[in-house]
């Protein structure tokens, strides 16, 4: 098992950070990572993104990774600033291929049973069904993880929120939390506090899944 999906199976949670603001994107992160997430997906739709991802790579007990990676040259520059893995909101051969040739880990996109079986055979390390709230939510989820190998490793991201997140965590690997955790009007007023509480409720929801288990 590589270091990445033993770390993704251990905490399960993973914040998305998305930003017009480099220095809120940092904000985000130590919000997040005070109230007790440990993996972070950095959009590079996010100014300095790739400054962002070289910084925090280097801190110890965290995952950094680079989100909305649209090609191969782009996953190359991500990987060679420290990204941990590589995530694209659709299945892209070129960007697996980058990801395997640099010893890289790579999530890709997907809905459909197909689409996830067409991402696991062109090498993805795992695939993120991406919108799963308003393609059916937990519900769905269920229908297309019995309709796959039960190998398939799945995570979910698009509309997870607290009262979502134990259905979901039941068929999937992870959750990707973005706008329950990082709510604009939290964001626009420097609302740190208020976003590490919530990082806080999240990772305490994770602990009382894991204690029924």
């Amino acid at each position: 098992m590589s270091a990445v999906l033993k770390k993704i199976e251990e905490n399960r949670l993973i914040a998305v950070i998305r930003s017009g603001s480099a220095e809120d994107a940092e904000e985000m992160i130590k919000a997040a990572l005070a109230g007790g997430f440990r993996i972070f997906e950095v959009s590079l739709q996010t100014p300095q993104a790739l400054r962002i991802i070289e910084a925090y790579s280097k801190k110890e007990g965290i995952l950094v990774g680079a989100g909305t990676v649209t090609d191969g040259e782009i996953a190359q520059r991500a990987i060679k600033s420290g990204a941990s893995f590589v995530s694209t909101p659709y299945t892209d051969r070129e960007v697996i291929i980058v990801a395997k040739h640099n010893a890289s880990f790579a999530i890709q996109g997907a809905l459909t049973p197909t689409e996830v079986m067409s991402a696991y055979q062109m090498g993805a390390d795992l695939v993120m069904i991406n919108p799963i709230a308003s393609s059916g939510g937990p519900q769905y989820l269920k229908s297309l993880k019995n309709a796959v190998p039960s190998s398939t490793k799945l995570i979910v991201a698009g509309g997870v929120s607290l009262e979502s997140v134990f259905d979901y965590l039941k068929d999937s690997l992870a959750v990707c939390v973005k706008q329950s955790l990082f709510e604009k009007p939290l964001v626009r007023t420097d609302n740190w506090q208020q976003i590490t509480e919530r990082a806080r409720q999240f990772s305490e929801k994770l602990e009382t899944i894991k204690v029924s288990r």
